[in-house]
């Protein structure tokens, strides 16, 4: 992250300079750099994915789909308001990568390959689990069993270009080993001491549908990502078995980290960034309910109720970023009572507040820690 905050960092500090304002890293023209940069990242995720999208689709489904994803999920709180976590940096990071894999397999260059190399190791940096977007490089152009043996030939061949993509990684690492070194007496640490992933105990209903930090749960329109994998063409490069097997495997991966809710945070945010390529399946969807030739009064409908669905979450997901930046919303402790006796409801009743505080459900972080009572 430290890579990504630098040239708005610098900035800051000329700005800091020129006021007179505390050169400590914090002071107003850091802040306010940052924060603007973090805008930027995702301004220029939505241009890349923007571009890509347009390979396959038309600038309607593309526009629909682009104000779907940033204003209809949780990437626009995490762009408006918590835009220095990472995760509006790794959604632009995943939509370089898809637009960078597109160009690469029609024409393998070493400048894409140097810049995928480059692209995978920043966010291997950011988020080691988030790797696992790899696969869509590894099986693009995999859309059925029979291109697998095809699809290995042409990476053998192009065995060079793998090879500098790792050494452009482990380049990209050097400085962390490094900084672990320097500061832990070891070039490999692990910085989340006394956490753990339980292999064993996914979570996976409850980072899905619970009402503590429930996926679906606060960003209904994913649902809509989901069921366009069922509408993608044979045409596209990535088959719609890849793009549910990486959502599946990360669902799984997250699913069973100790505090599967991820601390204080509006939603679900370790799916926030894979937001980019489902964005994929959501146009698919989008373009079969807006062009679909075969019956003419089906699709008037389905078109209807996508639009009106579209919308629905739009105006949800805007009201609950509202709610939750005015504590409406509870962080890490939201129950079924609370979230639907403040759903629609941006303004407390007298005495309610009381109410509320005593029906929240307060997480043990002991247990979770130990991996005794996940299900909570």
């Amino acid at each position: 992250m430290s890579l990504m905050y630098s040239p708005f960092f610098a900035l800051g500090y000329k700005i800091a300079v020129n006021q007179g304002s505390p050169l400590n890293g914090f002071s107003e023209p850091f802040a306010t750099c940052i924060y603007w940069g973090s805008v930027f990242y995702v301004i220029l995720g939505l241009f890349f994915l923007r571009r890509f999208l347009l390979y396959y689709f038309n600038e309607v489904v593309t526009t629909i789909t682009l104000f779907a994803v940033l204003f209809g999920t949780m990437l626009f709180i995490y762009t408006y308001s918590h835009g220095e976590l990472s995760h509006g940096y790794l959604f632009c990071l995943f939509s370089v990568f898809l637009y960078l894999t597109h160009h690469w397999h029609r024409r393998p260059g070493y400048g894409f390959t140097i810049a995928i190399g480059a692209v995978l190791a920043i966010i291997s940096l950011i988020r080691p689990t988030d790797i696992l977007i790899f696969f869509l490089f590894l099986f693009w152009n995999v859309r059925t069993r029979q291109e697998l043996p095809g699809k290995l030939n042409f990476l053998t061949r192009k065995f060079s270009h793998l090879l500098l993509m790792l050494l452009i990684g482990i380049l990209f690492w050097v400085p962390q080993f490094i900084f672990w070194k320097h500061h832990a007496g070891s070039y490999f640490y692990f910085s989340y001491p006394g956490e753990r992933f339980f292999w064993g105990d996914p979570q996976v209903l409850n980072i899905l549908f619970s009402y503590r930090k429930g996926w679906i749960t606060y960003t209904p329109l994913i649902v809509l990502s989901f069921a366009g994998i069922f509408f993608m063409k044979k045409e596209f490069p990535l088959s719609k078995y890849t793009i549910a097997g990486i959502t599946i495997l990360m669902i799984y991966v997250l699913s069973c980290w100790w505090d599967w809710f991820f601390g204080g945070c509006f939603g679900a945010r370790g799916f926030c960034q894979h937001i980019a390529y489902l964005s994929i399946p959501l146009a698919a969807l989008i373009n079969e309910v807006f062009y679909n030739q075969k019956v003419t009064l089906l699709r008037n409908a389905c078109a209807v109720l996508t639009t009106v669905f579209i919308f629905s979450c739009v105006c949800l997901n805007l009201g609950q970023t509202y709610q939750y930046l005015q504590h409406r919303i509870h962080p890490f402790a939201m129950s079924r009572k609370i979230y639907w006796d403040v759903f629609r409801k941006y303004h407390f009743k007298d005495g309610y507040e009381y109410e509320y505080w005593g029906a929240l459900n307060m997480p043990d972080y002991e247990k979770l820690r130990s991996g005794e009572d996940r299900d909570q």
